[in-house]
């Protein structure tokens, strides 16, 4: 291991901290992997390959570090685990790719990458949360993939690229290496071109509100929940002078029981919080419209260690905005792609999203309620507390976006609005579950070779 090697490990570690997890520069990421992985196959002993690659696994989760670990101490131990799932990649692509030829190194390596970011949202409480796909959100031709595979397809693409360029960059001549990685990027990319050159629903007017001063303030002082229902009364008929067809207020936002009357041709979708009559908490998106019972929605997924008493949902809440089905989801909600494919088989082209962030993560949440639309065909309306009110369409393109503030905020936009029922809302994990079982019999193969091959690093080096 010489100086060089620890240097550059350093250098990708930090590109990658200000890149993975931090919703911002994510193509930076997939970039700064490239070198580690050239260190991995040409480290003379995998010990070395393991240090270097772990440090930077370990670097590259600075960002959730930052924003979340004040407030859950829990997200050091996930990131030393994404280091560890890092480092073992790394280590089963340099063994494949010297036991084997080139290209299966390359996908052995997305494989394993992408079925960790799978199954350990399988049983997280964050959902697919710090899943390496994210980082492609704003690359929008590969974004599209997510309409036929989900966030693990654009963790599969994310991993191949470096991959593949390691291989291309160690051994240029390698036929199988460069058709691994080359061929799925290309169809990846003329799918998505093509998507985005489709047509668009018809577009809604949406009203964004927020306002930071009143983030927490019903759940710490109930008392002043006339104060703030009377403050956000104030803004949405503000915002009846735009003619909106959906304002959104942000999550937790005004007291249960807080009631409106929408402007006409509007609906309101509020976020509410109250104690519950059983015991518990409630955490409601309120829909509000004209000449008509309010319907509630019960936030499903909770925070955790910050909503631990709070009850849960089991049901989904659809409305129509002009004869378009809209659908209904809280914050957290939006990190489980599971749940959002029941709205994409519905064939919702829009989501009303009250949501609350904390503050440092807004890119970083926000963008990732972004590929939930992508996924499953539909835009999404989003208004946070201490976060971003955001606007994008079924393609992940960002139509308009604000940061809210200590004041009244405002965002008013034109929404083209999506079909629906896209081929992941229908297939849901088919390719992520392909991919582990691939990755499972990559293993079987590598352990039943390792014995009978002697290692051979000079054959491509």
């Amino acid at each position: 291991m010489t100086r060089w090697n620890i240097l550059a490990a350093l250098l990708c570690g930090a590109l990658l901290a200000v890149s993975r997890d931090t919703g911002q520069f994510g193509w930076l990421a997939v970039a700064a992997y490239l070198p580690l992985l050239v260190l991995a196959l040409r480290a003379p002993r995998p010990r070395d390959a393991a240090l270097l690659t772990f440090v930077a696994g370990w670097m590259a989760e600075a960002g959730p570090m930052w924003f979340y670990g004040h407030l859950l101490p829990m997200v050091y131990g996930g990131a030393l685990l994404l280091a560890l799932v890092f480092m073992l990649s790394a280590l089963f692509m340099r063994a494949l790719y010297r036991r084997f030829p080139a290209g299966v190194a390359v996908l052995g390596f997305a494989a394993m990458m992408t079925s960790a970011d799978y199954l350990h949202g399988l049983v997280s409480p964050n959902g697919s949360f710090f899943a390496l796909g994210y980082t492609l959100v704003d690359v929008v031709p590969l974004l599209q993939t997510a309409s036929l595979a989900g966030v693990p397809g654009l963790s599969f693409l994310a991993a191949l690229i470096p991959a593949g360029l390691a291989v291309l960059y160690v051994q240029p001549r390698d036929v199988s290496g460069t058709l691994a990685w080359s061929v799925p990027v290309l169809a990846a990319l003329a799918y998505g071109l093509w998507q985005l050159a489709q047509p668009a629903g018809p577009s809604v007017r949406i009203a964004l509100l927020s306002d930071d001063r009143y983030a927490g303030r019903v759940f710490n002082h109930p008392e002043a929940g006339p104060e703030v229902a009377a403050a956000f009364a104030r803004q949405i008929a503000a915002a009846a002078a735009h003619a909106p067809a959906a304002i959104v207020v942000p999550e937790k936002i005004l007291a249960a029981g807080t009631d409106f009357a929408p402007p006409a041709g509007s609906v309101v979708v509020a976020g509410l919080e109250g104690p519950a009559p059983q015991g518990g908490r409630l955490n409601i998106a309120a829909l509000y419209r004209p000449g008509a019972p309010v319907d509630v929605y019960l936030k499903k997924r909770m925070v955790p260690g910050y909503e631990a008493d709070y009850v849960r949902g089991t049901t989904e809440l659809v409305t129509r905005l002009g004869g378009l089905p809209a659908g209904i989801a809280i914050c957290k909600d939006m990190d489980f792609a599971q749940d959002l494919r029941l709205y994409g088989r519905r064939d919702v082209g829009l989501m009303l999203v009250p949501a609350w962030d904390f503050d440092r993560d807004a890119y970083l949440h926000g963008r990732m309620a972004v590929v939930r639309g992508v996924e499953n065909g539909f835009a999404v309306a989003r208004s946070a507390s201490q976060g971003l009110m955001t606007l994008s369409d079924a393609h992940g393109r960002i139509v308009a976006e604000r940061r809210t503030m200590h004041a009244p905020a405002m965002l008013v936009g034109d929404l083209p609005t999506g079909r629906g029922g896209t081929v992941y809302s229908r297939i849901g994990d088919a390719f992520a579950q392909a991919v582990v079982a691939a990755w499972l019999a990559l293993l079987a193969l590598l352990a039943w070779r390792w014995p009978r091959v002697q290692d051979r690093p000079a054959r491509r080096m």
